[in-house]
Formats: structure tokens, sequence, C-alpha cells
């Protein structure tokens, strides 16, 4: 398979529990290097596509294909390459971290000892910690299953709420080891509900509810950013107002007002401008919709009516 090719092509993909759709109509091109986040409310969908693209369960219609080994479902298996961390995975509770993950290279016959000491290194586990696994944190159990997920340098990587578990610098460092790992060519299909997490390591977002895909944002390409400028007080945003530019107001600190509006020219253009027109800023600079806001957008309740 060249390196040029997708690494994973699904086509209108679906998945069926007798009469309901687990998810339905997927098409999705993962190319090497890619990380695409999948996002949605609870029983989206997003655990059913990570275990069909991961070989464990097979498709009700449509065409997938991961590695070039195209995923039919009669013979259940992950392919090589493919490294899988789902919620809850399971391991020997009375082995060490190492232990365990030495069974399950012996049983995939992949990962050979070194590359799995590297991976637990890089999961920030000891290789040399021998104690058993039923002593390990919640945390530490994460950076187990992403150890797992690891060991065989796989060219795919589906990960099912992988900061799980993980405080702070726990959290920041998964983020960093993420972006490694795809700038070394991995491609990544990552399911969170942590979207300033999402939005910091994914190239493109998919949104999904009850297994559909309702929107997908290239986060390489979005949208023209808006102007965020902070003016000193009231007087200063009717002075900035004067000039016909249409801007939503929000409340600053300190009696500071806020204004954000579409550019039509450049920052240092309209800047000052602004200082002639007596308009006393206090900062400015880019913004553009946070996937929070596009997410409660798209999966806000209607509110209720009052009868």
């Amino acid at each position: 398979m060249s390196e040029m090719e997708p690494v994973a092509v699904l086509e209108r993909v679906g998945k069926r529990y007798r009469r309901r759709w687990a998810i339905r109509d997927i098409d999705l091109t993962l190319a090497p290097g890619e990380v695409i986040g999948f996002i949605g409310p609870n029983g989206a969908g997003k655990t059913t596509l990570l275990r069909l693209m991961a070989g464990l369960s097979p498709v009700s219609e449509g065409r997938l294909a991961v590695l070039g080994n195209r995923l039919d479902g009669r013979a259940p298996r992950t392919p090589p390459g493919v490294g899988v961390m789902l919620e809850q995975m399971g391991f020997v509770p009375h082995l060490s971290g190492r232990a365990n993950l030495d069974l399950l290279a012996g049983l995939r016959r992949v990962a050979g000892p070194e590359a799995i000491a590297q991976a637990l290194a890089r999961v920030g586990l000891d290789p040399a910690d021998r104690r058993p696994v039923k002593t390990y944190s919640l945390g530490m159990r994460q950076r187990l299953a992403l150890a797992q997920a690891l060991m065989e340098r796989p060219r795919l990587l589906l990960l099912d709420e992988p900061s799980n578990g993980l405080d702070p610098a726990g959290i920041v460092s998964l983020r960093e080891m993420l972006i490694r790992t795809a700038q070394e060519g991995t491609a990544i299909l990552l399911a969170s509900h942590l979207l300033t997490e999402v939005e910091r390591i994914c190239t493109r977002v998919l949104f999904v509810r009850t297994g559909e895909v309702l929107k997908e944002i290239d986060l390489r390409s979005r949208g023209p950013a808006r102007v965020r400028l902070v003016v000193s007080t009231e007087a200063d945003a009717e002075r900035f107002l004067a000039s016909g530019i249409r801007a939503e107001r929000r409340p600053g600190e300190q009696g500071r007002v806020v204004l954000v509006f579409a550019r039509d020219r450049t920052i240092p253009e309209l800047v000052p401008e602004l200082v002639r027109a007596g308009v006393n800023i206090e900062g400015v600079g880019e913004e553009r919709p946070a996937l929070e806001d596009e997410f409660l957008n798209l999966f806000r309740e209607p509110e209720a009516q009052v009868g």
C-alpha cells in the first residue's frame, strides 16, 4: 500500500442492530497524518464506528476498507497496523501493565519487547513497574490502554475518549503526543467530549447525531475570522458604531466593551482609522466560532413551550 493512498475509506457505511440503525450513510476518507474528531451526544454512534473500523464488528451496508483491507466482517479481526483504544478496556488485574502488554503482543504476534517498552514510556508509564494493574488509578489504566494501542506502531489509531481519567497535565501530555504521532504520518480518528482538545488536535471534525453526520468542519480552512475589539468605555463603543460598522456588543471587564464584527479590511488598516475617530482601544484580535458554539447550535434542545 502506497504512503499516499488513503488509510481508510468508508462509503455509505451503516450498522444496524435489529431494527435500529446505530450509524448510517457514513462517507469518510482518512489520509495519512490526518486527525479527525468524531463529536456528538451520547448514543451518536461514535463507539460503533470505531468498532467497525477496527474490524471488531461487521458492517450492515456499504463499503469499508482500512489499510487496503476490505472489512466485510466474515472473520472479525483487527488488521495489522491499526491501534485501538476503546472505553473500559479490560486487563488481567493481577498482572503488571508490562505483563499485560506482553500477553497481548504474544496473541497478535506483532509488537516486540522494545516496542512495548517504548509505548509504555511514551504514555508516561514505567516499563519496569511490576505493580499489578488492579492497583492502578483510572488515569494509569487509560495510559496503559493507550500504550497497547501504540505498541504496534500503528498507521491508523482509533481512540474512544482517551482523556477520561487524566488530570490536566496528563491531558496536555496526551495532546502533545497525539500531535507528534500524526506528524509522523499516523492517521487518527478521535471520539471525545472535550471540544477544546478536539479543536487543538484535529484537522477535521464530524458532528454526528443518531448515527448520521450533520456537519463536517475542516479546521484547517474555516470561515473568515471576525475582529474582536475591546474599547475603554461605552462612549468609545458609540464612537465606533458611528462609523457605520455593524457589531455584536458584549460586556467586558471593568466597564470596557467588547465589539465583534466581520472583517472587511486588515487590522493594521482599521486601528489607525478608529484612533483618528477618537476610539480608545484596549485590545484587538481575531476570533473564530468555537467548536463548543457549533456543538450547541447543532444539538441544543428546543426550549420547552409554556402553556
